[in-house]
């Protein structure tokens, strides 16, 4: 099993907060992780996956936590929402009791459903619980390299992007395949044979919780026209006539899909001046770029390599990667863009700490100021500006001008 950079975060959660939740898409490695790394710390260890657990978790939540031996682990827990209530009491009761340290690390709390988990939570416990979000493995992981929060630093990253070398041949066969853990601990699994079982899997157990679909087949062809528009706008319009569905219906079905985690939206950047020129649509990104290639057919990197969608899925990447940094790290970091009605757009824009960092995502080594002119569009924004950069599959880093940065993959 490899190292999962968020383990430290989930110890640190325990030692402050009386429930720890950690939230994310299925099978990205949440329980393998709590379970092995976790119990060693003194945790016991329950499934509701287990039928009986479940009745009796449901059926009587007060007798079932009862009988728990603690600090404990509740795995799934979003399937029995009466949990939450009861938890809240034992935690408020021996706060009282024993004072407020003493109820920390009582509970870690799991799940795959993230709206079912996150909004119990937020209900009952707001104030004492730490809510952590897993993604699957990032490059970094992978590589078993250590993993700190993006930055752009010209001597920082510099430094960092020779950590590993990574080239387009070898970025090309890691977007096919993609970070979920299962294919890198188990590198014999089917990778088709894994995608389809996880549709499957997604469609009959979290999907449900959140969306009720009347027609599969027009979901899944959405599902496939959605994969093939990753680091796309939303425009929903378009979505509604290929599909044959109506706006409102669509917008739903996004609203369930960024719930259980199999998409995420970056959300406009716009500072006051800007904000009767900008794009207000959101841009969407797929969690995992070896799914995405598997809704929209792509088999192969060499497939990959001549298809309209390789642009699309290294930003894709790019973005995931740099997320996970956040993610992993214990920050919920916003990220964003920029487009306006004169058409410029940059790909990412982040403002961390009171700097804005300015991004773009790339195929290919050799690029110059036009490239990234762009970025001219945020020269009278109100806070620190930083270093900027291109993100591209260079080996090496080099400089644009003095105020970007083009930096290999390594230096995420």
């Amino acid at each position: 099993m490899l190292q999962r950079t968020i383990l430290d975060q989930i110890k640190e959660s325990t030692k402050h907060f009386p429930v720890t939740i950690v939230s994310g898409p299925r099978q990205v490695g949440k329980s393998t992780l709590i379970y092995h790394e976790m119990v060693k710390e003194g945790y016991s260890y329950i499934t509701l996956d287990d039928r009986s657990d479940r009745m009796d978790a449901i059926n009587d939540p007060k007798s079932f936590l009862e009988r728990l031996s603690y600090p404990v682990i509740i795995d799934e827990c979003q399937i029995a929402k009466e949990l939450f209530v009861e938890i809240e009491a034992i935690v408020n009761k021996t706060r009282l009791e024993k004072g407020n340290i003493a109820a920390n690390g009582m509970f870690i709390l799991s799940g795959s459903s993230s709206k079912a988990l996150l909004e119990n939570a937020r209900e009952s416990m707001a104030g004492r619980c730490n809510i952590l979000k897993m993604s699957p493995l990032s490059f970094r992981e992978i590589l078993q390299k250590e993993e700190k929060p993006f930055i752009i630093d010209k001597v920082g990253s510099r430094k960092r992007a020779t950590d590993y070398s990574l080239n387009e041949n070898e970025l090309l066969e890691y977007i096919v395949k993609g970070c979920m853990p299962q294919l890198y601990d188990d590198p014999g699994t089917s990778r088709e044979q894994y995608f389809s079982s996880y549709i499957e899997t997604y469609m009959n157990k979290d999907l449900p919780e959140v969306l009720e679909i009347r027609n599969e087949k027009q979901f899944n062809d959405f599902l496939t026209l959605l994969a093939s528009n990753t680091g796309e706008e939303l425009i929903y319009d378009n979505y509604a006539k290929n599909i044959g569905m109506k706006a409102p219906t669509i917008k739903q079905w996004i609203s369930a899909l960024e719930k259980t985690g199999i998409i995420w939206l970056a959300r406009p950047y716009n500072e006051d001046s800007l904000v009767k020129q900008i794009t207000k649509r959101p841009k969407m990104y797929f969690f995992d770029t070896g799914l995405a290639c598997y809704l929209a057919g792509i088999r192969d990197s060499r497939n990959l390599e001549s298809s309209f969608l390789k642009g699309r899925l290294v930003e894709t990447w790019i973005a995931n990667e740099i997320r996970k940094s956040y993610m992993n790290n214990g920050s919920d970091q916003p990220i964003g863009y920029y487009r306006d009605n004169r058409q410029n757009e940059i790909d990412l824009v982040i403002l961390r700490a009171g700097r804005l960092m300015l991004v773009e995502c790339k195929s290919g080594t050799s690029f110059n100021t036009s490239a990234v002119k762009a970025f001219a569009c945020l020269n009278d924004t109100k806070y620190e500006k930083g270093t900027n950069a291109l993100i591209c599959t260079s080996l090496e880093p080099y400089s644009i001008n003095e105020n970007v940065l083009v930096l290999p993959l390594s230096a995420i």
